[in-house]
């Protein structure tokens, strides 16, 4: 089988790799560019976030893979089982490959990459290749590796490897703009999506108590406790400082409520080394269509607010606040 590309076709998909201005819109260009290569049947691409565990009563850990497909849908909550198709892999090699037919083609193919600050990106594919074509998709493949691990430096915080603020804003506009077009009857039944801002308390007497290394050791544990509490179609991000946000989807008001007080319990349950027990406020609020993002993110800035003003350790729905403060907002930079 011929290749039949030019080197004109190879320079402009590269061209349009490059051009492209975030994570998001690199891997739809990628899977864009793949489809057009005529011995290709099916591009898909995975997200491999890889957890650890603790299993109650033994004092190793386990491995727990959470596989996304891309892009997730934050919409439905039909979570698909990649796990017959992922986790299976030997994850410190780049290419898994099906077993070749008598012509020496192969049915499918699994590019992993690796390398970036976020989390193990997958490429499976499904056509009719030999190992030069192999070649070529390798090629591709490297440049795409290339240019994840550039977003992933700009778009994701560096101590705890969640999305930043950057990241967030892009993010919010995209769920916003969905409720623009779906108009909720009942935003207090139904299943929508809420924001809410987690500030840890008194956090700078963490620092000025045991110093910033543990105040970072504090910061990276509660990411990773984020991770294992909210499900896989929220959205976590690092705010700044000791912030950090959730987009919480597919939840009613009762739903959400009872999510953040179950991390909130988490926070409080867990023994922190070294600096023991600390907690976390929460003020969050209901995602729409209407307002703008920054009143939102103010709204949930106001609530959190509220919950330290009102002794800490607490969540409260901007919604639910007894009466909605008109104080000046902290600055909240946007779009």
């Amino acid at each position: 089988m011929s290749i039949n590309l030019t080197v004109q076709q190879i320079f402009s998909w590269t061209i349009q790799l490059s051009a492209q201005q975030d994570y998001q819109a690199l891997t739809h260009k990628f899977l864009d560019i793949l489809a057009e290569i005529p011995w290709l049947d099916s591009a898909a691409a995975y997200e491999i976030y890889n957890h650890e565990k603790k299993k109650p009563g033994e004092p190793g850990t386990v491995h727990e893979l959470l596989i996304r497909r891309f892009p997730l849908d934050f919409t439905r909550n039909d979570e698909e089982d990649h796990n017959n198709l992922l986790n299976g892999l030997d994850h410190t090699t780049d290419l898994h490959l099906g077993t070749p037919d008598e012509y020496g083609l192969y049915a499918w193919a699994i590019f992993s990459i690796r390398g970036g600050s976020g989390p193990e990106r997958a490429i499976h594919l499904e056509g009719a290749f030999d190992r030069e074509m192999l070649e070529l998709l390798d090629n591709l493949r490297e440049i795409y590796r290339n240019l994840v691990i550039l977003h992933d430096s700009k778009e994701r915080d560096v101590l705890t490897k969640l999305p930043n603020r950057q990241s967030l804003d892009a993010r919010l506009l995209q769920v916003c703009e969905h409720y623009s077009d779906y108009q909720l009857i009942d935003k207090k039944e139904e299943k929508s999506s809420w924001i809410g801002i987690l500030d840890i308390d008194h956090f700078k007497r963490v620092n000025d108590d045991f110093g910033h290394l543990y105040g970072d050791e504090v910061l990276l544990i509660f990411s990773q406790l984020m991770g294992k509490c909210f499900r896989y179609n929220d959205f976590l991000f690092r705010f700044g400082g000791e912030e950090f946000v959730v987009i919480l989807n597919l939840a009613s008001q009762e739903t959400a409520m009872a999510a953040f007080n179950r991390f909130r319990e988490a926070v409080a349950d867990y023994h922190f080394p070294t600096v023991g027990r600390i907690t976390v406020s929460i003020g969050f609020t209901h995602v729409d269509g209407v307002s703008m993002p920054t009143t939102q993110l103010d709204h949930a800035d106001k609530a959190l607010y509220y919950a330290k003003d009102s002794g800490r350790n607490r969540v409260v729905l901007y919604e639910n606040m007894p009466v909605v403060q008109n104080s000046e907002p902290r600055e909240i930079e946007l779009f």
